[in-house]
């Protein structure tokens, strides 16, 4: 029988990254995966687990796409972290991309993580509450964070499972070293490697400490209502299945160092199971691009190395080239950003990049909310080919010549021009999921 669980939080910056990554660590065989567009949390889980971790979102996936990943991906036992709170999503209605949403779509039981500073018996009353809002969501238990001591643990546990029936499975004591730094928050640079893994020993030796682990994969294996499928019959949404072995001779290059690395897993196997053949770059340090019928740069952080970006001239003159012999290229937001003719720091230094797009970007200290979140991206005739989200802190400075064909939609009704298009390029600051983006992908490609 499937063994799955999900970790989710009463709110944001509840401890729930911490606890997930102590937990993906205390079992054998994880199939960790993360709720929403996140690139973030699952650069964690890999380096936990040594496996590939995937997202899961049914508003970029759709709801045959979650289910796909979810069933194709599973090992011995699928932890999923949530994102935000349990009920937080697109809006405020329960069919809304939330972490209960996908749980309960999945049928897998809900481990909610949940602070005890500053109440007691109250915190019986958070439990319910999050139990009634949506009784479909199973709140099979709880972990308690930032708890002072055994003996409030125990004050806290009488009261919950007294008034909510949910039972408690543990708690973590306060400690100031299981904090994940901001410096983290990106690729592991090999400076920091030791630093993690020092964190990661206190994760396995303090956060498991008082958890009940046998209690936990208990839960995940008699409270998962899923159906059962045969692995070697999984195969991907019908209508995604007309695009397979399309580009079968083909290959594409994929920028991938420290400069660019946001990609969703299941993204890069929908381009094999398509049928190309991938081929690896760093535009940082190779002098050109490897042969190849196709380009992907994904997001990242060029603006970290814009001066060794900018100093590769070979690589900036290879890239244009394969733009002059008629190479399909896509860029996504960091990708997009080093194509454009220059990347202008929040010091006022501009760093030259290739020019393929017509356009200066300009770093700010800033999330830009205005373009913040999902979206969905139309065509020219007003048609929805693609979803997926934008999450930058670069603007728009200077726009030389207007080339962009596409329009971004968002829930609330505003819309925006989003993505270049010239020839063969597209380029544009929003993140793309493959699954819910596969007419695009096919004009792309």
């Amino acid at each position: 029988k499937m063994k799955a669980f999900m970790l989710a939080g009463v709110s944001s910056g509840i401890g729930k990254t911490t606890i997930s990554m102590a937990l993906m660590s205390a079992f054998n065989s994880v199939s960790p995966f993360k709720v929403g567009p996140d690139y973030i949390d699952p650069g964690f889980h890999e380096f936990i687990t040594g496996n590939k971790s995937y997202n899961l979102d049914i508003f970029m996936m759709g709801e045959q796409g979650v289910k796909y990943s979810f069933y194709k991906h599973h090992k011995n036992i699928s932890i999923v972290e949530g994102v935000m709170g349990l009920y937080d999503g697109i809006d405020n209605s329960l069919d809304n991309n939330s972490s209960a949403h996908i749980a309960r779509f999945l049928g897998i039981p809900v481990i909610l993580v949940l602070d005890g500073v500053g109440k007691s018996t109250s915190i019986a009353a958070q439990v319910l509450g999050y139990k009634m809002l949506d009784p479909r969501v199973n709140i099979a238990g709880v972990i308690i964070n930032k708890v002072s001591s055994a003996k409030t643990y125990a004050i806290f546990k009488e009261a919950i499972e007294k008034y909510t029936g949910v039972k408690c499975l543990g708690f973590v004591e306060k400690n100031d070293k299981l904090n994940i730094s901001s410096r983290h928050l990106g690729l592991l640079q090999a400076n920091e490697v030791d630093d993690l893994r020092e964190k990661l020993y206190v994760l396995k030796n303090q956060v498991l400490e008082n958890i009940d682990l046998k209690e936990i994969e208990k839960i995940a294996t008699e409270q998962t209502r899923i159906f059962n499928e045969n692995k070697d019959e999984i195969v991907p949404p019908l209508y995604l299945s007309y695009l397979k072995d399309r580009y079968v001779g083909k290959t594409i290059a994929i920028a991938q160092d420290s400069a660019f690395s946001f990609y969703y897993n299941d993204n890069i196997e929908f381009l094999e199971y398509m049928g190309f053949k991938l081929r690896y770059f760093s535009p940082i340090k190779d002098s050109k691009i490897p042969e190849c019928d196709a380009i992907y740069l994904g997001g990242g952080y060029p603006e970290n190395f814009a001066e060794e970006l900018s100093n590769n001239k070979e690589m900036i003159e290879s890239i244009r080239e394969n733009y002059e012999q008629g190479k399909n290229i896509l860029a996504e937001c960091g990708g997009f950003m080093y194509l454009s003719n220059g990347i202008e720091q929040t010091d006022g230094k501009i760093f030259k990049m290739c020019g393929l797009v017509p356009c200066v970007v300009n770093m700010t200290n800033r999330l830009d909310i205005s373009r913040f979140g999902y979206i969905s991206i139309n065509n020219k005739n007003d048609s929805e080919i693609a979803r997926g989200h934008e999450f930058h802190y670069s603007k728009l400075k200077a726009v030389l010549e207007d080339t962009r064909k596409f329009k971004a939609v968002k829930k609330d009704g505003r819309t925006w021009e989003c993505i270049f298009n010239e020839k063969n390029l597209y380029a544009g600051y929003p993140h793309l999921h493959f699954f819910g983006s596969y007419k695009f992908i096919e004009e792309v490609f």
